[in-house]
């Protein structure tokens, strides 16, 4: 009996599995918001430009460009202004955090002493003003301007007992001033009613936030990396809670 032929199968008529692609990095090009970036918002303007440059252009087109680049001038202050508020906002976030955790606790401490029974007027008055002060530092945590180098209401040198050097006085001297001219608009706007008088109850002046735990701070991946750092950091930022009862005062130098 003659072998049977089997017919070659050839290539498989399958598809491929196509590979999962990666994100593409950022670059700055566009915002993550789906905003033309920096970058791309210079070039169209360096493009805008060069058409304006031109002798023979009509003058619809001239009146439509100049157009556009008025809207583009707008788009790339607001672009650039979104970044560097982005920029401050990744750069100061750890030390406002704890500064806000710091306040909240003091806060709390003060009203539970405030609800004592037995406190004399004096004692009362004496609380009542700090608990004043303490939820100034809050609001000037929670609504500091977003386009300025964060000023720390608790810097090291205040919280280690250390005096800065000569060389650092005139800079230090200007750091609290501005402290003090930001608190002091706190306080007006939370007197006007523009800002809360009791910010710890309002969302934002949680210890921790909801766009903190969306940012996965906690997670089960990351918890041992750095815990003993961590831990560190904390126990030397709020040392002495437990008997200080005050605001935040007006001294210390910018956070760096």
């Amino acid at each position: 009996m003659a072998p049977s032929r089997t017919r070659d199968p050839g290539p498989s008529t399958q598809p491929k599995p196509k590979k999962a692609r990666r994100p593409k990095a950022y670059h700055g090009q566009d915002e993550p918001t789906g905003v033309p970036g920096v970058q791309k918002l210079k070039a169209q303007l360096r493009s805008v430009r060069r058409l304006l440059a031109k002798d023979n252009l009509a003058a619809d087109v001239r009146v439509e460009t100049e157009r556009r680049l008025r809207a583009l001038e707008a788009d790339l202050e607001a672009a650039e202004r979104a970044r560097k508020e982005r920029a401050l906002a990744v750069r100061y976030h750890k030390v406002k955090f704890f500064e806000r955790q710091k306040v909240v606790r003091k806060i709390a401490q003060t009203k539970k002493k405030l609800a004592r029974d037995g406190l004399r007027g004096s004692e009362r008055k004496e609380l009542e003003g700090a608990l004043a002060e303490l939820r100034v530092d809050l609001n000037y945590i929670l609504h500091y301007p977003r386009l300025e180098k964060y000023i720390s209401l608790f810097p090291p040198e205040v919280r280690l007992g250390e005096v800065p050097p000569p060389e650092q006085a005139k800079e230090k001297a200007k750091t609290d001033k501005r402290r003090a001219e930001l608190r002091a608009r706190i306080r007006r706007e939370m007197e006007a009613g523009e800002l809360g008088g009791e910010p710890e109850l309002e969302k934002g002046g949680r210890a921790r936030s909801d766009h903190e735990r969306s940012r996965g701070e906690g997670r089960k991946g990351g918890e041992k990396r750095g815990r003993a750092e961590k831990k560190g950091m904390e126990d030397d930022f709020f040392a002495g809670d437990e008997e200080t009862d005050g605001g935040g005062g007006d001294s210390g130098s910018e956070f760096e």
